[in-house]
């Protein structure tokens, strides 16, 4: 099994090598491409939503296009603020928390979990009805099938790395970005006085729409239509969520990227736009609007190969871009589930790293949240969308919320902020006008959206409180245990491991968690077999966790405060008349790590010794079966392989 792992995944990363981090931290261009594709994707079916909900319209088209690349810029322009005041990452999860509270918090980061299974959903299948555009007619038959099939393909190349993923994705970038500068480029220039005219009869045509519908009439299309065309947007946050895989400095990385992430799409968008008015685009139904544009500019250059070559290689483009697009929800997704982990409001393990450090448990959670959105709607994109943009303003809005009360709060420290607060205010106020016309056009997909949200929050405050009770309980029964621990007049020095491992007496190896507080209950129980005894050490790790992974000076301060930990426990242990001494091995798997150092502890130990691992039994709430890893139960099996015995103490605790 462990050669195959290699196989597809790849080999560990080797931590010890102070370079490591330069290999899973990117830079400019590669975080573009690996953040970027959703906004990029959004290209492809940004446009077509648009046109749509124009009803042919062309004045309407053009208003709500130009306030679409509006709103892109000032969206833009918030979010690379929000990395200036909170440069480590988490994106409008962090900003809520701080600024907002912590309901408003969890409504953002469960947003976000959410807005990233989808981006997933949407991506894959969007680009399956690319594909399908220019593929013979029985590949509609596979649809759900290959869209299920690129969430699998998708997840184990995001298992292998940031920067693998980059490296599979960038040829098509470059292929989508140069069929459509080439082909519209060079159309456009054709009937580039087609231009000007349809936007010179944007006036009459907006009179003419009033006359019929009146003018209130006139408003609701082009808001529906500006509102509609939400779907641009996506990807925005996704530096903000990412900037713990960004390289040093951060926050100069983010701005630049944020050109890229931002400025590539608004111009493609206008381009396809520009195409609309230039070759008279209206919506048809079951045609893509990108392909019937296409195809118009293939009949201008009169048939033939070349004609052909200009609709298939576009479209084919637009449809492998879209795996770009779902690449976006897999490295933001599991940041924001770390960042969610490491606030204890869901299980631990999603904040861990494996051993390339890639945020796994993370990864296979989006990719089940794709997959089963995918299956629920079978493939069908619309109802994908409904959710997916409601879900994405829902986060916008919390965090542009988020952010105009920093800037408040900045206003009462006689800190810099009216330019701030006027960014995020009016930020504010476009994210409500899109929400409300999402909510309007898809009310079913929008109370999906409000009840999962809802129910993800509600979840999250479950696990908070159940981590809270079960530290709680740890703590009672430290202190319960601590007077049998007993007292030592003179308590023995400090000692390093190798000094105890080289004793003839035999020595305990506590191996010791995340939860110290339990180590104080072995003390007691250690204090019966005290007779003998001749030291402790205390073995624990460093992980090198989703939060831990931003350069090696927080891996450093990450040991040292862990160190700080283990020798607290180590103080208790000499006081009750024993040497201790503290292991440390940094490490991503907190399982293989700990196996790891206890296996060289006792290599050649040359007297009985016993390692002796907690295992906490809480009781009585529904989400213990989430929470439970059984650490202990699990490393006691791999130590009794290699022929390490091991005891685990169950610890009762009344949480």
């Amino acid at each position: 099994m462990r050669r195959l792992r290699h196989a597809v995944l790849g080999t560990d990363r080797d931590l010890s090598d102070p370079r490591v981090l330069d290999r899973v931290t990117v830079g400019v261009l590669t975080a573009w491409i690996a953040m970027g594709g959703d906004l990029l994707g959004s290209c492809v079916y940004g446009p077509d939503v648009l046109g749509r909900a124009s009803g042919g319209h062309r004045g309407v088209l053009v208003v709500a296009g130009l306030g679409t690349l509006a709103t892109l810029a000032i969206l833009a322009l918030a979010y690379t603020r929000m990395v200036v005041h909170f440069p480590h990452g988490g994106g409008g999860y962090t900003a809520a928390r701080h600024a907002a509270g912590e309901r408003a918090a969890l409504v953002s980061g469960v947003a976000l979990v959410l807005d990233a299974g989808l981006n997933v959903a949407v991506s894959v299948v969007t680009c399956v009805e690319a594909a399908a555009a220019v593929l013979p007619a029985g590949w509609a038959a596979a649809r759900l099938p290959a869209s299920l099939a690129l969430v699998a393909l998708l997840a184990v190349a995001n298992l292998r790395g940031v920067k693998e993923s980059v490296a599979l994705l960038a040829p098509i970038l470059l292929a989508f970005v140069g069929s459509h500068v080439l082909v519209l480029g060079a159309a456009l220039a054709q009937r580039a006085g087609a231009i000007p005219d349809a936007v010179a009869a944007v006036p009459a045509e907006l009179s003419r729409l009033a006359g019929e519908r009146g003018a209130a009439g006139a408003l609701g299309t082009v808001v529906r239509a500006y509102a509609m065309g939400g779907a641009i947007y996506t990807g925005l946050e996704a530096i903000s969520n990412g900037l713990p895989i960004l390289r040093e400095p951060k926050v100069r990385t983010a701005r630049r990227t944020m050109l890229l992430l931002a400025g590539v799409p608004a111009l493609l968008i206008g381009v396809i736009l520009a195409g609309y008015l230039a070759f008279d685009v209206r919506p048809v139904p079951g045609t893509p609007m990108n392909a019937a544009l296409f195809e118009r500019v293939a009949a201008g250059l009169g048939g033939g190969a070349a004609a052909r070559l200009a609709v298939a290689v576009p479209l084919l483009a637009e449809a492998a871009l879209l795996l770009m697009a779902a690449q976006t929800g897999f490295v933001d997704g599991p940041r924001i589930l770390g960042a969610l982990a490491t606030d204890r409001y869901l299980p631990r393990r999603l904040s861990r790293l494996d051993g390339r450090l890639v945020p796994a448990p993370g990864i296979l959670l989006v990719a089940i949240i794709a997959a089963s959105a995918t299956v629920l709607t079978r493939g069908e994109l619309e109802p994908l969308l409904a959710v997916f943009v409601t879900s994405v303003f829902v986060t916008f809005g919390v965090s542009q919320w988020a952010m105009l009360r920093h800037a408040l709060r900045r206003r009462l420290l006689r800190a810099p902020w009216r330019a701030d607060g006027a960014l995020h205010g009016v930020a504010l106020a476009l994210c409500a006008v899109i929400l409300a016309g999402t909510a309007a056009s898809w009310r079913a997909g929008a109370a999906a959206t409000l009840l999962l949200v809802a129910a993800g929050a509600a979840l999250a405050l479950a696990i908070r409180r159940r981590y809270d009770a079960v530290a709680r309980a740890a703590e009672v029964a430290a202190a319960r245990a601590a007077p049998a621990a007993g007292a030592a007049p003179r308590p023995p020095p400090a000692l390093t491991p190798d000094a105890l491992v080289a004793r003839e007496a035999p020595i305990a190896v506590l191996v010791l968690g995340e939860r110290t507080a339990l180590a104080r209950v072995a003390l007691a129980w250690l204090g019966r077999l005290s007779a003998g005894l001749g030291g402790v050490i205390l073995a624990g790790a460093s992980l090198v966790d989703a939060d831990a992974v931003q350069g090696e000076e927080r891996l450093r301060a990450r040991e040292r405060e862990r160190r700080q930990e283990l020798e607290a426990v180590a103080e208790d242990v000499r006081r009750a008349g024993l040497p201790a001494a503290v292991a440390l091995r940094r490490g991503a798997d907190l399982l293989d790590t700990t196996a790891a150092l206890v296996a060289e502890l006792m290599r050649d130990r040359p007297a009985p010794s016993v390692v002796v691992g907690f295992r906490s039994l809480p009781d009585g709430a529904a989400v213990d079966p989430l929470l439970r890893e059984d650490f202990a139960v699990r490393l006691q099996a791999r130590l009794q392989r290699a022929g390490i015995p091991m005891v685990v103490v169950s610890v009762p605790l009344e949480a």
